[in-house]
């Protein structure tokens, strides 16, 4: 089969236009999901991104989708081998303890993908569990190292980062991410896409979870451009009002109809502060924000003004919480220990090392620990809502230091004493988690490049702002599309040559 667009133009097509040309007869769902697949097949030797192309996608999407659809009809999309899982799919979670599972059934946000016409064409990497902002995993005996098509030294983040690098080498335009801690906006920042994570409760969550059950992880997607992030955010929350414990409040009008309109002039307020723990953000990706902060007052009519750290939160109880909190997340190895009638020694034999770790320092915790953690919460919450009272925006950055080696520092696979890699992880998560412990919505932005790798900002806005930060982006990236629309190194315009039948293969 030919392929219906040079790699040229490939590269410059984002999700909606690619739909366009599907249903305007310039081409075929199958021509678009062959090229996406050629384009896999040629970036993956490099990457290590995507673990499977599914081949009876690529040869036939009406198996999968309806015959037509709406804004992204006909797209090809990745999906991220954890949370929203599809039926009959793999879903490994990036662990041997998960070798071979498959999805029952699709999940909510599954279904609304698919019944939009959304091809959904494989499954990409992610580190062992979702659990760092690397992307390194021990995928059935092999190591497997993803990395940033920017430089391949580095890591394209995580834990979201099969479907940042293959979005940013432009192999499709969008893929699913998921955010626990900053794994959809770190990767964002670190391949120069844009990433939203969701207030809490827009999205319906996978099944057999929902807010009371996993209150920190959203699920959304990595974009190139924010009318794509728009237009899939619009697809995901449709339907599943039953699947929430508490359920956000649809938007009165569609996002995509949203960013079509400038914001209102914001009051916006910028930190890049240590935020309540040792350490700090380098300066050169303080200088980016600041940049961000003066495009936004030039174009928008925006007032920005520097907030000191103890007028977002109390960040001593805060951050006492989200240690607890994280350290508690290995309890469901334990709890998978006893499930399968294993020895706790066997399930932590099959983990990461620094997983393994985990496991190990979550043990000392009690019920009235995380009974604690938990009532830390409405305080945190009655700090931002004063903050909120008197700005309207929070912007900051997404990491604090520039782009980390590839199964460096990050890596579940790191030999450093666990203290030492943990405290590095919760200095790698000073921005973002709190996005994940209050709920509130956020949005990774790109931000230039600084020594040749993209950097990123992170927009706060209070609960069921979403629109209001992808009005913020959109106005943004009209301004500085310089910073929205740069192809990395190692990405399907290194040539014309790309395989011409789509693979099937794995890792």
């Amino acid at each position: 089969m030919a392929l219906p667009f040079t790699w040229s133009e490939w590269r410059r097509l984002d999700a909606i236009a690619l739909a366009d040309h599907i249903r305007s007869g310039r081409t075929t769902s199958v021509e678009v999901a062959a090229q996406a697949a050629a384009a896999i097949e040629m970036l993956n030797p490099a990457l290590q991104a995507v673990l499977e192309v599914f081949y009876d996608a690529v040869e036939d999407p009406s198996r999968e989708i309806p015959t037509t659809g709406g804004a992204l009809y006909g797209v090809p999309m990745l999906m991220k081998d954890s949370g929203s899982g599809m039926r009959g799919r793999l879903r490994e979670w990036g662990s041997r303890l998960s070798t071979g599972q498959r999805a029952a059934a699709d999940c909510p946000v599954t279904t609304n993908l698919r019944q939009a016409g959304i091809n959904l064409l494989g499954r990409t990497t992610l580190p062992e569990n979702g659990k760092t902002f690397d992307t390194t995993a021990d995928y059935r005996g092999s190591l497997v190292v993803t990395r940033n098509p920017w430089n391949p030294a580095k890591t394209p983040g995580g834990s979201s980062g099969g479907s940042a690098a293959m979005v940013a080498a432009a192999a499709v335009p969008i893929a699913r991410a998921g955010d626990a801690a900053g794994s959809t906006r770190v990767p964002a920042s670190f391949t120069g896409l844009v990433g939203h994570k969701p207030s809490r409760g827009l999205l319906p969550p996978p099944s057999g979870t929902n807010e009371l059950t996993n209150h920190r992880i959203q699920e959304g997607v990595l974009t190139r451009t924010v009318r794509d992030q728009a237009a899939a955010l619009d697809i995901m929350i449709s339907g599943f009002p039953l699947s929430h414990f508490i359920a956000a409040r649809p938007p009165e009008s569609a996002y995509s109809e949203q960013i079509r309109h400038a914001p209102k002039p914001l009051r916006i307020a910028v930190s890049a502060g240590n935020w309540g723990r040792p350490g700090g953000c380098c300066a050169p990706v303080a200088q980016r924000v600041a940049e961000v902060a003066t495009v936004l007052t030039e174009v928008g009519n925006h007032h920005a003004e520097t907030v000191a750290d103890d007028l977002i939160c109390e960040w001593g109880p805060f951050w006492a919480s989200v240690e607890t909190n994280w350290l508690a997340t290995g309890w469901f190895w334990r709890s998978l220990a006893t499930q399968r009638g294993w020895p706790l020694s066997r399930v932590r034999g099959l983990l990461t090392p620094q997983n393994a770790n985990l496991l190990d320092a979550g043990e000392h915790l009690t019920i009235p620990d995380l009974a604690a953690a938990l009532a830390g919460n409405p305080r945190l919450m009655a700090s931002l809502a004063r903050f909120f009272d008197r700005y309207d925006i929070l912007l900051c950055p997404v990491f604090p230091d520039p782009v980390p080696d590839a199964n460096g520092p990050y890596s579940l696979m790191a030999e450093t004493p666990f203290a030492d890699w943990f405290s590095n992880l919760l200095h790698g998560m000073r921005y973002t988690v709190l996005g994940n412990e209050s709920g509130l919505p956020s949005i990774s932005v790109p931000a230039g490049l600084l020594d040749g790798i993209p950097v990123g900002a992170l927009l706060y806005g209070p609960p069921q702002s979403d629109g209001a930060l992808l009005q913020l982006a959109a106005q943004l990236e009209e301004a500085r599309p310089d910073w929205f629309d740069n192809a990395p190194p190692l990405s399907v315009t290194m040539g014309a040559g790309g395989p011409q039948r789509p693979c099937q293969g794995v890792i």
